[in-house]
């Protein structure tokens, strides 16, 4: 079956297992069953658009993974789904400029509020956007665990639509 669309959702870095150590191998080990997972939707389903909802950690992790994939198939595009105009103004300067470039290479940014205060439900209407906008859903989660991921997740099954999941716990 085509897909259009993929959206990601995942586990910000206090519930991955190696927490923000990148070099760790477990996280080498994700990059590369999330690249296989897009790799595979664009190869042999045409999948064109990714959607990325920007939070640290499993988020940014699969958008850098796109904008490596539009180096191999340039037809594919990026979206930034970004809660509010101030969602990372208060990150430490290294992620902050890791989360500035992907903004700056990505073909769409959608802020989901445009105001620059802080609401929580911005990021629920963040996740229901790209759940809505998508027609399948890689998930960076290990069942169990709460929070914005695992209600994505809810949604996204309510909706009906094709999950696939990646655990960080099994790698």
């Amino acid at each position: 079956m085509p897909v259009k669309s993929c959206c990601f959702t995942g586990h910000r870095p206090k519930a991955l297992p190696w927490k923000n150590d990148e070099n760790d191998l477990r996280c080498a080990a994700l990059k590369s069953k999330i690249r296989i997972a897009a790799e595979n939707l664009i190869v042999e389903r045409g999948c064109e658009k990714f959607i990325s909802g920007m939070a640290r950690g499993a988020d940014i992790i699969c958008a850098e993974v796109v904008l490596a994939l539009k180096n191999i198939y340039p037809h594919i595009d990026l979206e930034c789904a970004v809660p509010n105009r101030i969602f990372a103004k208060s990150w430490p300067e290294a992620e902050l400029r890791r989360y500035t470039s992907i903004l700056d290479r990505a073909g769409n940014i959608k802020f989901i509020s445009e105001k620059e205060v802080y609401n929580i439900r911005d990021f629920m209407r963040r996740n229901i956007y790209m759940v809505d906008s998508s027609d399948i859903v890689i998930a960076v989660y290990t069942e169990g665990k709460s929070g914005g991921t695992e209600n994505t997740v809810k949604y996204a099954k309510a909706q009906n639509k094709e999950i696939i999941i990646i655990d960080p716990d099994a790698i």
